[in-house]
């Protein structure tokens, strides 16, 4: 079951398994919403996995940690014939506990998945309730070695698999012709580095800069000058021609109390396209960077490391393309689907034959 799986774009891994001979049925909210459609909307139409999608009524729609399901989930374990279940949520969340109740009283070996980085300060009973999805949890998909950490301090009794976040492996986009043009994608607020980067691109000449995402920095942007063009929230399937147009991407992220960057898709969906990156050195960034080789990495809250970067990248197109490449290739290698999904294939038939 997955608050992800709304989208489709969030399936991919579900349907290569599908395809790959194993019975998937995958449980999603039948609404949700979220930052880019915040009045709501149905799940997806099921695609590849038309008779195998199961739109079911959630509270609290829209809220990953706390949204839970309207249904006798134990029941429909019973009637999808699970031999394994896969909660792809995070283990403080409702979610979480809901569903993997209901497989231990259904006698079925479940995993969780373990996306975060953070150790965050939770109250005492989240907290319990987390150790005990993890501590009888068959399985933990670890989304990066930071998350695979932080599954170990919070009561996982059997060592996490590290299975990444997938990305869909598309056709490497051909140079872009014109003035130097940065990329940045995401969300327009102060933990992202936004205003780090507008500064580093001020203070260099004729570096165009892209801005795709929505958040309360946006007049920043809009006042930030010419070169600085504000494209706003971008679908997931038109993202592609942000990246199309610029020569490097840029994830200026900053770690704070609160959030630190946990992955960072948008490094994987711009070098799997050839697109080299500039990243700051926080959270998973290093180590996805250290994964594909495709990027480069300067300190975080620093726009003079950034703007050096970028200006080093300019001012040697042919070094660029080359990092790109080498990048495309190491996410080809790590990170696209077919990859992904073969890993969870792997763990899914290791549970299934100690289970037997």
């Amino acid at each position: 079951m997955s608050h992800a799986g709304v989208l489709a774009t969030n399936r991919g891994v579900y349907e290569a398994l599908a395809g790959g001979g194993t019975d998937v049925e995958l449980v999603v909210p039948a609404r949700w919403r979220n930052e880019y459609r915040p009045g709501g909307f149905v799940a997806d139409p099921p695609g590849a996995l038309d008779g195998h999608l199961h739109p079911t009524r959630v509270l609290a729609v829209g809220r990953p940690q706390r949204h839970g399901y309207l249904a006798r989930t134990g029941a429909v374990l019973r009637r999808l014939g699970a031999e394994v279940l896969l909660v792809e949520e995070e283990p403080f969340s409702v979610a979480a506990r809901q569903w993997s109740r209901a497989a231990r009283r259904a006698s079925v070996p479940y995993g969780v998945q373990v996306a975060e980085t953070l150790d965050l300060d939770l109250p005492a009973p989240v907290a319990r309730w987390r150790h005990g999805v993890l501590a009888h949890a068959a399985f933990v998909l670890a989304r990066s070695p930071g998350a695979a950490e932080l599954a170990r301090r919070w009561g996982a009794r059997i060592e996490p698999d590290v299975v990444p976040h997938d990305v869909a492996d598309v056709d490497e986009v051909a140079a872009p012709t014109g003035p130097f043009t940065v990329a940045y994608v995401g969300r327009l607020v102060a933990e992202k580095g936004l205003d780090d980067l507008l500064a580093a691109v001020a203070s260099l000449d004729d570096v165009h800069l892209l801005v795709a995402g929505a958040g309360p920095l946006e007049g920043d942007v809009r006042r930030a000058g010419a070169l600085v063009e504000l494209l706003g929230a971008v679908d997931h399937d038109r993202v592609g021609d942000v990246y199309a147009r610029a020569h490097v991407t840029c994830v200026p992220s900053r770690a704070t109390r609160g959030w630190v960057e946990q992955f960072g898709r948008v490094v994987v969906e711009s070098l799997v396209r050839g697109v080299p990156v500039v990243a700051s050195a926080t959270g998973e960034l290093p180590w996805v960077l250290s994964v594909t080789g495709g990027g480069v990495l300067v300190a975080e809250r620093d726009p003079a490391a950034l703007a050096a970067a970028l200006a080093a990248l300019r001012d040697d197109p042919s070094g660029a393309r080359a990092l790109g490449r080498a990048g495309r290739e190491g996410v080809r290698g790590s990170f696209t689907t077919p990859v992904v999904a073969g890993a969870l294939r792997a763990v899914l038939d290791r549970v299934r034959s100690r289970s037997r």
